[in-house]
């Protein structure tokens, strides 16, 4: 596992010059990546961690023979190494180290902004870097993750990168309803995979095909479930329709319209809800059920974990080339606790803490 990251590491560009190099590009970015799992960021706490570790660190992984990397030296490498070779190794991997799985996977796609990026926070039309991020509901691994800066760019088209170039088929790619659209449906249809994704009114025709569908036909198959927490009663609801009136083109290959109602009360205060949701398979209403809620994975393992317990939102690293390589190495360590199995990444730290021959032993 750490030996399939650290050849990873050796693959990425060196854009430094030679003269004055006293430190392997791939060792600079390995010791961030450790301290990253440790729960340190930024620069200073980063310059801590390695002079705090430096014995252990020198002993287990055999590196910095000539001292160990200062403040400037791990921030020159975080400003000028190219995001895009890191997110080839997020990438790679998660495909070396993803477990076989039994049944249908699912994927999930989301975008996560980088607040430190936001540039003139009272405009509007603000700037700021948000990564796309394509998950696995069953393994809690990010697959793959690609960056692009809101004035110049949009999730939609990130995301319909990332599914064309994933290499996954036979997959079910879950989102939401910012990505209920048609060239997004065409390339996940055309990567070899199926889709499960929310409809809102934005595609109104959709939609009103879709409630004329559930009002005036049968459900085959429903799954009802009740849960309680937080101060919350809800009950959820799952209903299976059949594409009865063959949905006319360019939404080809819908199998199965899903409705998911919600009611119950939020404290005292009662609510109900309805969404739809599109996909190309069909399944019975258990299925769509545990994907529907697996796609929340996306917000719950990931986005929460990296603002929260990796500190992305409280970051200050403005710069847009750092804070992008900050977050992908964030995901790469993620991505190790979750291939030792931790889903809780304090358990996983709490189990490392500072014996890293441990991840040694098990590569």
């Amino acid at each position: 596992m750490l030996t399939s990251l650290i050849e990873n590491l050796k693959e990425v560009k060196d854009f430094r010059k030679n003269q004055g190099k006293r430190y392997s590009l791939w060792e600079v970015l390995l010791v961030v990546v450790l301290g990253v799992m440790s729960g340190h960021q930024g620069y200073r706490e980063m310059e801590y961690f390695v002079k705090a570790n430096e014995v252990i660190l020198k002993r287990t992984f055999n590196i910095y023979s000539q001292g160990m990397p200062s403040y400037s030296t791990i921030r020159r490498v975080m400003r000028g190494v190219d995001e895009k070779d890191l997110s080839k190794i997020v990438k790679e991997w998660s495909r070396e180290n993803s477990p076989k799985l039994k049944g249908i996977e699912g994927l999930a796609i989301d975008g996560k902004s980088l607040r430190s990026t936001v540039k003139d926070p009272g405009n509007q039309q603000q700037n700021m870097v948000i990564m796309v991020s394509l998950f696995s509901q069953e393994t809690g691994l990010v697959l793959a993750t690609e960056k692009f800066e809101s004035k110049t760019g949009s999730e939609q088209a990130v995301a319909q990168g990332i599914i064309e170039e994933c290499g996954s088929k036979g997959k079910l790619i879950t989102a939401d309803a910012l990505h209920c659209n048609v060239p997004t449906v065409r390339k996940i249809i055309e990567s070899e995979n199926d889709y499960l994704i929310a409809v809102k009114k934005n595609q109104i025709k959709l939609y009103n095909q879709i409630e004329k569908i559930t009002k005036t036909t049968k459900a085959e198959s429903i799954d009802t479930q009740k849960e309680r927490g937080h101060g919350r009663e809800i009950t959820r609801r799952v209903s299976v329709f059949k594409n009865s009136i063959k949905i006319e083109s360019p939404w080809e290959h819908i199998q199965s319209i899903i409705q998911v109602e919600r009611w119950g009360y939020r404290g005292k205060k009662p609510y109900r809800e309805t969404v739809y949701y599109i996909s190309s398979i069909w399944e019975k209403a258990d299925f769509f059920s545990k994907k529907i809620k697996g796609h929340w994975g996306i917000e719950n393992q990931v986005h929460w974990v990296k603002d929260v317990l990796f500190k992305e939102d409280s970051m200050k690293i403005h710069q847009v080339q750092a804070a992008t390589n900050w977050a992908l190495l964030n995901t790469l360590g993620l991505n190790i606790f979750r291939g030792l199995g931790f889903l809780s990444i304090t358990e996983g730290r709490r189990w490392l803490g500072n014996h890293w021959e441990k991840l040694v032993a098990i590569s």
